[in-house]
């Protein structure tokens, strides 16, 4: 079963706090990461904080639909498959840390455990594309004049 993994970090101009709710916003995640096309919280904390939720994402071989279960930290969200139909897990993170009063650095790790024949080097940078398109978009959302 092939494993892919990807991690990039970007400076966003945005508080801390500002970018660790977006982040924490699931629901709101198909506004800026390009490969969600839906996305539906299932479950929350008694924080009111995503717990599960559902997604559909766009893939190079259709459309993947798939089911997380989320974890928070002071700093930041994990993550890991509950059932997927391409995917046999996920696992990732984002950890957010400020770099002066408005800005920010995002830390984005994803892993994905799959059973897709493409070749390694195709796998890599589907995935490294995937990480950097996302945190791309997140910036471009949080940087958006109001």
């Amino acid at each position: 079963m092939p494993t892919d993994t990807a991690r990039h970090e970007l400076t966003i101009s945005a508080p801390a706090e500002q970018v660790l709710a977006a982040v924490r916003d699931v629901a709101g995640q198909a506004r800026w990461s390009p490969s969600i096309r839906e996305a539906q919280v299932l479950e929350t904390t008694s924080e009111g904080l995503p717990k599960t939720a559902r997604f559909a994402a766009s893939t190079a071989v259709g459309t993947d639909r798939y089911t997380l279960a989320y974890t928070h930290t002071p700093d930041g969200l994990n993550w890991s498959l509950l059932e997927g139909r391409l995917q046999t897990g996920q696992e990732g993170r984002y950890l957010v840390r400020a770099a002066g009063v408005d800005t920010s650095i995002v830390d984005f790790e994803l892993t994905i455990h799959h059973n897709l024949p493409l070749p390694g080097f195709i796998r890599r940078r589907v995935i490294d594309g995937l990480v950097t398109e996302t945190l791309q978009g997140l910036k471009a959302d949080l940087e958006r004049p109001t």
